[in-house]
């Protein structure tokens, strides 16, 4: 018999591949638990809705995404290269032929009203990027860290956006480069 975390965790990785690949609003609650075989009952027992689970599936994406970006700043040798770690994650993903662009930012296209809890769920990853950017900052020294962290942040996105509408893989070493210019230059 399979746990209830497990199950739950079943049907957010089978949600999170469909709508990667397909888009929250193109992909029904009948695929969805089709995709996770499971019971359509068994996932309302889990996800009161559809909102509800791209919400889970947001919140895991941050999750991961955070973890893989505070494991790539624990590895670099100088405060810079930690600050600079966001673009050297992002040159990974860059490099998968099938990059189509942040899930947060492609989802966020698809839900306009900003008090929608998938909004919320949205603005809560980007912010805790820009906290841990600006602790970056500020172990670094510099003397606006959340200044700091909202530029790389931009060039981070803007480097995403690059990336899928002109197909540049290079994106986030020149982003990285644009970064390292900028904190040189304090």
């Amino acid at each position: 018999m399979t746990s209830p975390d497990a199950t739950r965790a079943k049907i957010v990785t089978a949600a999170a591949d469909l709508f990667t690949r397909r888009g929250v609003r193109a992909v029904g609650i009948n695929e969805l638990w089709r995709a996770a075989e499971v019971a359509k009952s068994t996932l309302y027992q889990h996800f009161r809705s559809k909102d509800e689970l791209v919400a889970a599936v947001l919140r895991r994406r941050n999750d991961e995404w955070c973890a893989r970006l505070r494991t790539l700043a624990a590895a670099a040798s100088t405060p810079e290269e930690q600050l600079l770690a966001i673009f050297d994650l992002l040159g990974q993903e860059f490099a998968d032929p099938s990059y189509r662009g942040s899930d947060l930012v492609n989802v966020a296209a698809e839900y306009p009203d900003p008090d929608h809890p998938v909004r919320v769920a949205i603005r809560d990853h980007k912010r805790e990027i820009l906290r841990y950017l600006a602790e970056l900052a500020t172990a670094a020294e510099e003397a606006h860290p959340e200044k700091v962290a909202a530029i790389l942040l931009t060039l981070a996105d803007g480097a995403a956006c690059v990336r899928v509408s002109v197909g540049d893989q290079g994106a986030a070493a020149l982003a990285r480069e644009a970064a390292s210019r900028l904190l040189a230059h304090r």
